[in-house]
């Protein structure tokens, strides 16, 4: 390559040597035709490599390109951790109800109780003689068969109420064989109850029975209807009876 370059540099100044020995004779001539252009010249040396330049401004934001092909499906992943606990949802309605369940097995037997204490009151009373035509007041039984509490009063004839509470009461009257009736009261406080009627002729007694509400104080008695109706009988066989008892108390 160096020898090529020195062989065209001779050759000008050959070239320039007679032209400066013609122009101090001759008279210029007609310039020729250009020549072609020759070959293209061996690649110089790479050189060496520059200053970066600087950043350059962003372009301009391209369009958006089509959808690509859809992927293969992945592998399955791992299962995950779980989640925390969330909040506890409302009630929901109520369910409709199941079937009855198959009895239990019976229960130990608990230990006695102790008896609570309960109030008493009670009597019972007869005539041991004949009261025979008994006046219209309350009639005075002579005998006691029992008397819980003491509350009947045997020289009153009256049962005088010392446990508010309810009581029962029960009365049986026999009329003689004579003419005439008996008819025979429950009395509470002188107001009329209930009573007893017998007016068939001979020997008939009658019953009758009433359930009261006592407070303390009240009274409770027998007697006749009036001196039409006290027609009674009674002996040593007590057909003549009065009896009460406290139900329960209040």
């Amino acid at each position: 390559m160096f020898s090529t370059i020195a062989t065209i540099q001779i050759s000008i100044i050959y070239a320039q040597t007679d032209t400066a020995a013609c122009n101090s004779c001759c008279t210029a001539g007609v310039p020729g035709i250009p020549g072609n252009h020759g070959n293209p010249g061996v690649s110089g040396p790479q050189g060496m490599n520059g200053v970066k330049g600087e950043q350059g401004m962003n372009g301009v934001k391209g369009e958006q390109g089509m959808n690509g092909v859809k992927g293969e499906h992945g592998m399955k992943g791992d299962n995950g951790r779980n989640g925390l606990d969330g909040i506890p949802g409302k009630l929901g309605p109520t369910g409709p109800q199941g079937l009855i369940g198959l009895p239990g097995a019976n229960g130990v037997k608990g230990e006695k109780g102790e008896q609570a204490s309960q109030q008493k009151s009670a009597f019972s009373v007869v005539f041991t003689s004949n009261p025979g035509r008994h006046a219209v007041s309350p009639m005075k039984y002579d005998t006691i068969i029992t008397n819980v509490g003491n509350h009947y009063n045997l020289d009153t004839g009256k049962f005088v109420c010392a446990i508010p509470g309810v009581y029962v009461f029960h009365v049986t009257s026999l009329k003689s064989s004579g003419g005439g009736s008996v008819l025979t009261r429950i009395m509470k406080n002188g107001s009329f109850q209930v009573s007893t009627l017998v007016s068939a002729t001979g020997y008939h007694s009658a019953s009758t029975m009433v359930v009261l509400d006592l407070v303390s104080g009240d009274q409770v008695w027998t007697q006749p209807y009036g001196t039409s109706h006290n027609y009674y009988h009674s002996g040593s066989n007590r057909h003549c009876s009065f009896s009460g008892f406290l139900l329960y108390a209040a």
